[in-house]
């Protein structure tokens, strides 16, 4: 969840910083503008296909309030690799807790220990590791 809300919070960043880069460079922009750069020369304009274009002279930046937006985008990407990384583990190991409980009721009724017990419920417990039964007037309930 933390992870989770720190991705939401540089993703919103960088989405703000975008729309900013967006409405500061449309304020510069003629919508009559249709020259292409030339080698070497900046460009800022919309093209034939009425794109918002900015592209810098090379070996220039985009810059927006001092922040560079190739390594704006760079960092979201890491940051989504990240997420992606994240997601896959965490399904990994939901995957391997299933199998566990399993493997655990099998040892446990299949092999003659207690009877055979047949599932009533099954509660997603997002990595619980105890729990607490508790009777009031007569009904059972479970605490994960």
């Amino acid at each position: 969840t933390h992870t989770h809300t720190h991705t939401t919070d540089i993703m919103q960043h960088a989405t703000s910083l975008l729309l900013t880069m967006l409405v500061m460079t449309a304020r510069v922009v003629t919508s009559a503008s249709t020259t292409t750069a030339t080698s070497g020369e900046g460009f800022i304009g919309v093209d034939k296909a009425n794109n918002l274009c900015v592209n810098p002279p090379a070996g220039g930046r985009v810059l927006v309030d001092g922040v560079d937006c190739a390594n704006l985008q760079a960092q979201h990407d890491q940051v989504q690799a990240h997420h992606d990384q994240l997601q896959a583990h965490h399904d990994q190991l939901q995957v391997q807790h299933r199998a566990d409980v399993r493997l655990l009721q099998n040892a446990l009724c299949g092999g003659g220990i207690f009877e055979p017990l047949s599932v009533f419920q099954e509660v997603d417990t997002h990595g619980a590791r105890d729990f607490e039964h508790f009777e009031v007037n007569g009904t059972h309930y479970l605490a994960v």
